[in-house]
């Protein structure tokens, strides 16, 4: 009866694994894609920051200080967004590929 029950686990597993491999390289390609992004934003506000710190700075122009700053804090929350949405996909990776593994431990009864 137990090997019965596995076979049909088995099967079923077999059967999901077919399309486990696109569903998981397009994850880690839109992975791959924020990571670039974020890196672009975060390299941009570096720059943005040492431009704002640097030892020479006039307060002349306050207005465009201003608008750095504003900038700065919209692009950390474009990179804060980025990350949270990979760590989203991460969790739809680790759902596509451990879940169906330990599914079957998870639903059967305890003896």
């Amino acid at each position: 009866m137990a090997i019965a029950r596995t076979g049909v686990y088995v099967d079923d597993y077999l059967e999901y694994s077919s399309t486990l491999a696109g569903d998981l390289q397009r994850i880690l390609s839109t992975m791959h894609e924020l990571d670039e992004r974020a890196d672009g934003i975060l390299g941009q506000t570096k720059r943005q920051i040492k431009y704002l710190l640097r030892p020479n700075m006039v307060d002349d122009d306050d207005a465009a200080s201003d608008r750095m700053k504003k900038d700065i804090e919209n692009s950390q929350d474009n990179a804060l967004s980025l990350c949270t949405e990979k760590v989203l996909l991460a969790r739809q990776a680790y759902d596509l590929v451990l879940l169906p593994c330990f599914s079957p431990l998870l639903n059967s009864p305890v003896a």
